[in-house]
């Protein structure tokens, strides 16, 4: 009850009242305070159709005059904004007021016809050609409704398909056009007929001039992939013939004759050039005096052009371009080549060029000149950022230190050196401050170092490339300090655009925990609990499997998939049971012998398999409007030399990129209540969150968000007799803490900032039939937990 009671407060009325007025005098502004004599707010454009198979955002997108933007589902803010001008627009207020909103859009009949013809124009290319549209306008208190009505009417579909002249029926070409049309006989003719299972054009699918457009850049770039330098989509032409078929049509992949041989003629790849240190700049101002200051030297075939002296290795740059001498040309090992040498993080600017040379005899010569502009070789940057975590008021920073090509061989090396403080607020209202300083080197090397292993295909493949990480991280409190010692070693590889792999081999950490305070080891009342901040080695093998196909620069639904999978131990416990090694015996405060344990180098070593996944989708709406959801599931499992998840692998819930209407680690496990602890450290082996997140433009930077999180974690040892913190299938969705709220956010491109602010309406730490809190708390701010961080949360 005594959880209960703490959200039992006064009302805080003039807070209430204030956002709800604010909003109001938002809403209250006339949406037509600008709208003319004769003239009619667009207030909505409806668009119906009888075909459920037609998408209707599709439809939309062809419309071409579309109402105010709206945020909320119904709120027009930012022509509310444009209305809030005054009269006279030249005025300072008025014209920054007019400049950030929206002027308010004037239905125009006109703009009503073009979109029945831009819809028309769509239907037809997706094969609706009977399609009829009507369209109704619904004028009422100078607002205009614009209802669009689609008879689909049945698509025309594919029957049959040709791809060879010979195979055509009689009369399906004119003797004009049989005569521009490739012979059968040419290989082009050849390649295309083979390759037919491949063809985006099926029997019986719909017409649709998108994918005849999508087969023409295939067939292209299929045959560029043959060695067709110079051959195009523009020679690959589609015709068809509906005559008596029923909505039907045969179509023919036609190939045009072309006028200019080359383009039927087959190129290898000639003299190879690689221009190390190219500058488009000087290039352009006077190339012969650009050209002058360059060295020049061979090496295995290739010519170098450099300035002073080669920043990088030859064999580095052999190694990573896919295009070699007397190799038949092909486009895939072109965009091979430019995604590699991206990859090394060398150069700020590169081209692939290729230059023709006269020749006789079956195959053409290309001569490839590769533009290489590399980035500054050394580099440094500091980070500031200030934190306020539900009243924990703090600040970092980072001095980062980054060394493109350390040893001439594309190695980079990152340094950072990290410093925060923070002051902490505990649960009986006293601060403690909070330290943490850090330092960690990484290096990546652009080769594939396995040990007694070649593995040349997978490096060939995948390019892959190997890191070494070496860090040092110490954290002091009041309750207590730890020292985290962490090194290294793994692969990093991409197997197509979308996905990446991260295999550390071996992942090595040092924890040793010092002063643990009499009031904080006393509030870890459990055994569990306590052996987690014990000194530990964890020898980790780690996987994670990332798809992510987010672009930065396009406005875009995306998927953001997830997977972790890391066991620890388990070698090392092989390896003592081998040798036969005695174990120690784990003896509790109380003199009694809990069990036995191995140690590395006189420190326990933990044993666990552990697994985690996450899911996020964002669904871009318009410029306005988003939404992003999120799944997290994860689970480790302890067991053996150390019967617990160390402190620093287990699962916490709470704070700004989870639940976050609570503070961080101050959630869960289950239905357990950790009472007046002073130092919220609630962790647990399983954690099940979901988040969804409403995002909208308001003003220049600033963006709004409308939240709401659920999820907990839980305990799955048998050791953890914390009350109601263990998982259980027929208890658990009982125990789901739900969070909602609201964001700001001000995002300045290069940077963005975020406040969040959470409100709890549902606690599982509550009592079965008093957990839905909402309806029994009053408003109030104080009841909100608020967070300020960089980023979005997900």
């Amino acid at each position: 009850m005594k959880s209960y009671i703490k959200y039992k407060n006064r009302y805080n009325f003039p807070i209430l009242i204030f956002l709800l007025g604010f909003a109001a005098s938002l809403v209250s502004c006339s949406t037509t305070k600008y709208v003319g004599e004769n003239e009619y707010l667009l207030q909505q454009v409806v668009v119906k159709t009888d075909d459920k198979s037609i998408s209707t955002s599709e439809l939309k997108r062809n419309i071409k005059q579309k109402p105010n933007l709206k945020i909320l589902g119904a709120w027009r803010f930012h022509l509310g904004l444009y209305n809030l001008s005054g009269r006279n627009g030249k005025k300072g207020i008025n014209k920054w007021l007019r400049r950030i909103g929206e002027e308010p859009v004037i239905y125009d009949d006109f703009q009503t016809q073009r979109s029945i013809k831009q819809l028309k124009i769509f239907l037809q290319k997706k094969g609706y050609y009977d399609a009829e549209i009507m369209d109704t306008v619904v004028y009422r208190k100078k607002k205009a409704k614009v209802y669009y009505t689609i008879k689909a009417h049945e698509p025309y579909r594919y029957q049959k398909i040709y791809n060879q002249v010979g195979d055509l029926p009689e009369n399906f070409l004119s003797s004009s056009q049989k005569k521009s049309e490739l012979v059968d006989s040419n290989l082009i003719r050849k390649y295309i007929v083979s390759d037919t299972i491949h063809s985006a054009i099926k029997k019986n699918e719909k017409v649709d001039s998108d994918l005849l457009s999508s087969e023409r850049n295939r067939i292209a770039k299929m045959l560029k992939n043959k060695g067709y330098f110079n051959f195009s989509r523009e020679y690959i032409h589609f015709m068809m013939d509906s005559t008596s078929k029923d909505h039907h049509m045969d179509v023919f992949v036609g190939v045009k004759e072309p006028v200019d041989e080359r383009v039927k003629k087959k190129y290898k790849i000639n003299d190879i050039c690689i221009f190390t240190d190219y500058d488009p700049k000087q290039m352009l101002m006077n190339d012969s005096i650009y050209l002058s200051q360059l060295d020049t030297m061979t090496f295995e075939g290739v010519k170098f052009i450099y300035r002073n002296k080669m920043k990088l290795t030859p064999n580095i740059l052999l190694s990573t371009i896919q295009l070699h001498k007397g190799d038949l040309y092909q486009l895939k090992k072109v965009e091979e080549t430019y995604t590699r040498l991206q990859s090394l993080n060398q150069f700020k600017f590169l081209n692939v060029k290729f230059q023709e040379e006269e020749s006789e005899g079956e195959f053409g010569k290309l001569n490839c000149i590769l533009q290489l502009t590399p980035y500054n070789k050394q580099f440094y940057s500091v980070e500031l950022e200030g934190t306020n975590s539900s009243g924990n008021i703090g600040f970092s920073g980072n001095l980062n230190y980054q060394h493109r090509n350390l040893f001439k061989g594309a190695e980079v090396l990152d340094v950072q050196l990290s410093l925060s403080k923070e002051t902490i607020k505990s649960n009986d209202q006293s601060n403690f401050n909070s330290s943490e300083y850090g330092i960690k080197a990484k290096m990546s090397i652009p080769k594939f170092m396995l040990p007694f292993f070649s593995a040349e295909k997978f490096r060939k493949t995948y390019y892959p490339k190997t890191t070494f990480s070496l860090s040092y991280n110490y954290q002091e409190r009041p309750d207590y300090t730890r020292t985290i010692v962490d090194a290294s070693f793994g692969y990093l590889w991409k197997s197509s655009k979308y996905i990446q792999h991260t295999f550390n081999l071996l992942e090595l950490n040092f924890v040793d925990v010092k002063n643990l305070s009499s009031n904080f080891f006393a509030s870890l009342k459990n055994l569990y609990i306590r052996n987690s901040f014990s000194d530990h080695v964890i020898a980790t093998s780690r996987y994670s499997f990332t798809y992510n196909d987010q672009n930065m620069k396009a406005a875009r639904n995306f998927t953001y998939f997830r997977f972790n999978f890391e066991t620890a131990g388990n070698t090392l416990n092989l390896y003592n049971s081998l040798r036969g090694q005695k174990k120690k015996l784990d003896i509790n405060s109380e003199g009694e012998v809990e069990g036995k344990y191995h140690q590395l180098f006189g420190i326990r070593y933990a044993q666990y398999l552990k697994a985690d996944v996450e899911y996020r989708f964002k669904y871009y709406m318009n410029r306005a409007n988003s939404l992003v959801y999120r799944v997290f599931f994860g689970m480790g499992y302890p067991y053996g030399n150390l019967d617990v998840l160390p402190f620093e692998k287990s699962y916490f819930s709470g704070g700004s990129n989870g639940i976050r209407a609570w503070q961080v680690r101050s959630l869960g496990p289950g239905s357990y209540d950790g009472g007046t602890s002073n130092y919220p450290n609630n962790t647990a082996d399983l954690k099940i969150e979901a988040n969804i997140e409403y995002r909208f433009k308001l003003l220049g930077a600033l963006e709004g968000a409308l939240f709401l999180d659920a999820g907990n974690i839980w305990s799955i040892s048998e050791k953890d007799d914390r009350p109601g913190a263990d998982f259980e299938f027929d208890r658990f969705y009982k125990e789901i803490a739900l969070g909602s709220g609201f964001g700001v956010r001000a995002d300045l491109k290069f940077i963005l900032f975020r406040l969040d602010l959470g409100l709890k309406l549902r606690d599982p730490s509550l009592t079965e039939g008093e957990r839905w809190i909402i309806k029994e708390r009053p408003f109030k701010f104080s009841q909100f937990v608020y967070n300020i961080g960089i980023g979005y949360p997900f």
